[in-house]
């Protein structure tokens, strides 16, 4: 989980108890963008991941494993 998940999760609470003041509801527009590209970078890579299985691609499977792990940890895509 990266500290942007926690965040949102901590946004989404605030706002069960009254409504977000302007700086919390740009922060939960910031967290829900991040979260989508945090979302499409690992299917992205899950999916080339399948295609490389396919086509038994060892090699790029574990560079791609490798990527997905960096971003789990990171939430950013490494740069090859």
């Amino acid at each position: 989980m990266l500290p942007v998940h926690l965040r949102l999760a901590e946004i989404f609470h605030i706002n069960m108890t009254g409504p977000l003041t302007i700086e919390e509801a740009k922060e939960l527009q910031y967290c829900l963008r991040e979260n989508a590209r945090y979302c499409w970078d690992c299917l992205m890579i899950q999916n080339q991941s399948v295609l490389a299985g396919a086509t038994h691609d060892h090699e790029w499977q574990l560079e791609l494993q490798r990527k997905l792990e960096v971003l789990r940890l990171t939430g950013r895509v490494p740069k090859v």
